[in-house]
């Protein structure tokens, strides 16, 4: 009796506990109104009336409202390629539209199933796999903001109906993978194709004739029947929907799919899109839109598109230079692929390239207008940084520095190469320039202008920069000595000359030879400017010239490279700042000289030329030992000068670079080589008076090493210990800067 009354007690307990889930699941759910997102083969209606038939079949879906918001051609991705549809109109793109739907309807649920024409229909590209990635991670990331949840499914299959599998399908088959893999982030993914396959082959087995597509992509009445079983089948186990609803017959009906085309056609028009030739098209809407197509840039990914009639494109990073902060990015106006070496770099750094078309605009008003539309729209709709970088090569000058005269809050520096800084001096030609008539009249159709208001028009660059320098845009400028295109007396010169007469930080960089070739093979001082002008940590780059005691010829094997005290001096500065990319150049090389009429002058190398590209801060000089050599001695009178000149070269293609002149090491040779007393009592003296002489700090390396003659195998050359010491002099030498 008592163990009856406990039962009878505890009977609503365990039917809580063990039956939990038929109990939950016989409660109507919180999705009252669930939204069908996908393209043409869901707009079409078949399989989505036949899963909304079936989800109201059950109790708990059956007050539920469903709409579908399918657009066909829609991607998730945002792309098209050029021509769709014969050149009518470009694919639309989800995003959009979402964020009304999401407003207007404030769905509870989604069912989205994109990807058929996310490829284009091409074969597998990497850039636009993920731009489909990256299409369906926005969409579940707007829908968690809305507190809708998202059941994505992956697109039906291309051509099912061939034998062998179609090259695009296997692309989808790597859309679909994609999606499935997201399960393991908490997502809801319902994979129709392994399914399809399976019923597809079984209705052909008994009936070779079926078709489940007329045209390889659009399913016939069957192929969307079985495109809403496999959907079906999916929501038992991601909705919980009754499995034994899902087992009945759910076909649409005339009446039902009546309805279903009312409703979608009323939302559609509701939330309006940018696809003609349906309800709900808005002209202004597909106007706006932006369709993109993407390619790869040298292994970057490349989004092209128009805006306001346009061409654009921007190439975006693999990783932000700052991670969770605005897209820092560079803007070339012209010539975005001409010698892109300095673009590569940054991109490679985290910084998005932009470029949109402005042939023959000159920097005219015009150009103004549309660069800032352009503007407008990365900083606001893609949440690039307000600041960026401008680079104008040649033409390009003219539109970077009167767009960053117009804006100087929205401007981070300027980069110009042998710019126009005057439409005078070219295309006018009214200067020392050869100017070019055909783009000289085009310039004038740009302003508006007849040839006497261009002349006496007082709003080129040379005349219009009080706004950059009250700002204190810095500016860095690359220009030629013997430009007989754009004269740099005529552009640079008086430019620059105005600019710091105002207060405004600039710095010119005079190359000689004529207009071309723009930039340095070496990228570094493009790159340092940019990044030091948009707050981002500057390399420390350190050259370091030298003999066989800097190659490491006293070192030998496979380790070489990691045993010189060049790299050791690199190790010993990483380690030290930690944060800091360091890079110390080792141009050394065997045998040579500092002396000019030596047996193997030091200038003359490949070596050398490397050191005065480096873009280094810093500079190590580690000659003079082999001035010691019999031959050599005769020369000795000419020593100071040829050290100075290396000096003077390297400050005139480094400005502000600090030179250390290191104090050559002791050798234990005999007269007939390199004399001991040779280095001690002539090169030491020399070394240490070019030092003084031209303002430079000295590394010692030779008092060091005065007693220990062990730690030089062949008399000249130091072994792995010796390159030990000499990397703890240089750096604790560097240390004291």
């Amino acid at each position: 009796m008592r163990l009856l009354l406990i039962l009878k007690c505890l009977l609503p307990v365990l039917l809580c506990f063990s039956g939990a889930g038929m109990l939950l699941h016989a409660q109507p759910l919180n999705k009252s109104r669930i939204a069908i997102l996908g393209d043409s083969i869901a707009y079409a209606g078949p399989w989505a009336n036949e899963v909304e038939n079936a989800l109201k079949a059950d109790k708990k879906f059956a007050a539920c409202e469903i709409v579908n918001f399918a657009v066909p051609s829609e991607t998730v991705a945002g792309l098209s390629e050029y021509g769709h549809a014969g050149g009518r109109f470009p694919r639309p793109c989800l995003h959009e539209r979402l964020d009304r739907v999401l407003k207007m309807y404030r769905p509870q649920l989604i069912l989205a199933c994109y990807g058929m024409n996310d490829g284009l229909m091409q074969a597998f590209d990497k850039a636009r796999f993920q731009a489909y990635q990256e299409g369906n991670i926005r969409l579940k990331e707007a829908a968690d903001a809305a507190k809708a949840e998202v059941v994505f499914i992956t697109p039906p299959l291309f051509r099912g109906d061939s034998a062998e599998q179609d090259e695009y399908d296997a692309v989808l088959d790597k859309y679909a993978e994609w999606l499935v893999s997201k399960r393991k982030n908490g997502w809801k993914v319902i994979d129709i194709r392994p399914g399809l396959r399976k019923l597809i082959a079984s209705e052909k087995s008994g009936n070779p004739g079926f078709r489940y597509s007329g045209d390889g992509v659009h399913p016939g009445p069957e192929g969307h029947h079985m495109i809403a079983r496999e959907v079906i089948a999916g929501l038992v186990p991601e909705l919980g929907l009754d499995a034994e609803v899902a087992k009945k017959e759910n076909r649409p009906t005339p009446e039902t799919m009546k309805k279903h085309e009312e409703a979608r056609n009323a939302w559609l028009v509701k939330t309006k899109h940018a696809r003609p030739e349906i309800p709900g098209y808005d002209r202004e809407m597909a106007r706006r839109q932006f369709p993109k197509t993407v390619s790869s840039w040298n292994g970057f990914l490349r989004e092209e598109f128009t805006i306001g009639g346009r061409r654009a494109f921007i190439v975006f990073p693999d990783k932000p230079a700052a991670p969770g902060k605005e897209q820092l990015w560079i803007w070339r106006p012209q010539f975005f692929d001409y010698k892109p070496v300095a673009d590569l770099e940054l991109v490679k750094r985290g910084y998005a390239a932009v470029f949109i078309s402005m042939e023959d605009l000159y920097g005219s008003p015009k150009a103004m207008d549309v660069m800032d539309q352009f503007y407008k729209y990365l900083v606001d709709e893609r949440q690039f940084s307000r600041k960026p970088v401008l680079i104008g090569l040649s033409r390009g000058g003219l539109y970077a520095l009167n767009w960053a005269e117009k804006n100087p809050l929205c401007v981070a520096g300027v980069y110009v190469d042998a710019p126009v800084c005057d439409f005078k001096s070219w295309p006018a030609g009214r200067g020392k320039g050869k100017g070019s008539p055909d783009d000289w009249n085009k310039c004038l159709r740009a302003y508006g202008f007849n040839e006497q208001q261009a002349l006496s028009y007082q709003g080129n660059p040379v005349d219009n920069m009080r706004g950059m320098a009250k700002a204190g845009i810095p500016l860095l400028f690359i220009s030629r000595t013997e430009d007989d295109v754009v004269p740099i007396e005529e552009n640079t010169d008086i430019f620059a000359k105005r600019y710091a007469r105002l207060g405004g930080p600039v710095k010119v960089v005079r190359r000689p030879g004529g207009h071309h070739p723009h930039g340095f093979d070496n990228p570094a001082h493009i790159v340092d400017f940019v990044l030091s002008v948009t707050g981002q940590p500057v390399p420390l780059r350190i050259a370091c010239l030298g003999d066989s005691n800097t190659f490491g010829a006293g070192v030998a094997g496979a380790n070489k490279d990691v045993l010189r005290w060049s790299h050791l001096l690199e190790q010993k500065l990483k380690k030290e700042f930690k944060q800091k990319e360091v890079d110390v150049l080792n141009c050394g090389i065997n045998g040579r000289t500092l002396l000019t009429r030596g047996d193997l002058p030091y200038i003359k190398t490949g070596e050398y030329r490397n050191a005065l590209n480096s873009h280094a801060q810093i500079a190590i000089i580690a000659l003079g030992t082999n001035d010691a050599k019999p031959q050599n001695r005769k020369f000795l009178s000419e020593f100071k000068q040829n050290y100075s000149d290396i000096i003077a070269k390297l400050r005139e293609n480094m400005p502000g670079i600090q030179i250390y002149c290191a104090i050559p090491l002791p050798s234990w040779q005999s007269p007939s080589q390199i004399d001991k007393e040779t280095v001690e009592t002539k090169i030491v003296p020399l070394v240490k008076q070019v030092a003084r002489d031209n303002q430079c700090k000295t590394i010692d390396f030779f008092t060091p090493f005065q007693n220990k003659p062990e730690l030089f195998p062949d008399g000249v050359h130091p072994d792995a210990e010796g390159q030990v010491i000499m990397a703890d002099i240089a750096f604790r030498e560097l240390l004291k800067k």
